[in-house]
């Protein structure tokens, strides 16, 4: 399937951002009946924003060296435990409807992709993120519909999705339980309190808050879920070179942070740890 085809298979999922109403594919777009026209890149995503958003910290720079990072593997034990959880939720389904939300470079919704293909299922992942620079680093593969989209406003009908993906990124329950069926679930991947304590421990007196703990998001995460499932990942690895170059350029942690003053010469392991949540909508 063609990069601007592939959302011939995803219009009936989508509604437009701007009124609600259903979206047809029509001469490489996606138009809806008030005739909302969102052009598809020949790259294969489409911008349902309509405008370029930039933050600080989150360029092509940032995206290219998280996806560099994810390939050198650092994070394969966090992809392998949410491919597992997939597999343990989903394992005899098929037509599966997955959305990666705040998907960044792509890394997680590829693996997810790899995966559905591996096992021979039939199913369509979507994913998006609010910053186009993500999203032109991401596009390229021709399964995954990649879409440049708003958290707070997810353009996807309600009721559409049989598991949404949150991986290090900001939640919308609202939204999210808006557009996941009756029987969805979520899978949300937050930070340890070990995650990149080397990294933390090199800059700590460039820091605000010396120490993290995700105790609030988990906390807020089972006020509207019914918790299923909660997995510790964690692993240490060697680091140098290009990698921990990379690191250094996408981690947010060194966002405030006078990286004229880093000195990372000792650094020779870091530690990727994350928690990966399972929730199930309550109804």
């Amino acid at each position: 399937m063609g990069k601007i085809d592939k959302f011939y298979e995803a219009k009936n999922l989508l509604q437009c951002p701007k009124c609600k109403k259903k979206i047809r594919f029509h001469a490489g777009a996606l138009v809806c009946k008030k005739e909302h026209t969102f052009d598809i890149a020949a790259k294969g995503y489409v911008n349902l924003l309509q405008q370029t958003k930039t933050f600080k910290g989150y360029d092509g720079t940032f995206f290219k060296s998280r996806r560099a990072f994810f390939e050198a593997g650092y994070y394969d034990h966090i992809v392998n435990e949410v491919t597992d959880t997939m597999e343990r939720l989903f394992g005899e389904s098929q037509n599966l409807i997955v959305l990666d939300a705040g998907c960044g470079e792509g890394g997680y919704s590829m693996a997810l992709e790899a995966y559905l293909a591996s096992r021979d299922k039939q199913g369509q992942i979507l994913a998006f993120d609010i910053a186009s620079d993500a999203i032109k680093v991401a596009a390229g593969n021709d399964n995954v519909k990649w879409m440049i989209a708003d958290l707070t406003n997810i353009p996807v009908k309600n009721g559409a999705i049989h598991c949404i993906l949150d991986v290090f990124t900001p939640a919308n329950y609202k939204e999210f339980n808006r557009v996941l069926a009756e029987d969805g679930y979520l899978i949300k991947v937050v930070p340890g309190s070990a995650h990149l304590q080397e990294l933390r421990a090199a800059v700590r007196s460039q820091l605000q808050n010396k120490a993290y703990s995700n105790a609030e998001v988990t906390d807020y995460f089972e006020e509207h879920y019914e918790l299923v499932s909660r997995v510790e990942c964690t692993r240490t690895m060697e680091i140098g070179g290009e990698n921990l170059e990379h690191l250094v350029r996408m981690t947010p942690l060194l966002f405030d942070v006078d990286k004229k003053k880093l000195d990372l010469r000792g650094l020779r392991e870091i530690t990727i740890e994350g928690e990966v949540l399972v929730g199930r909508k309550k109804i």
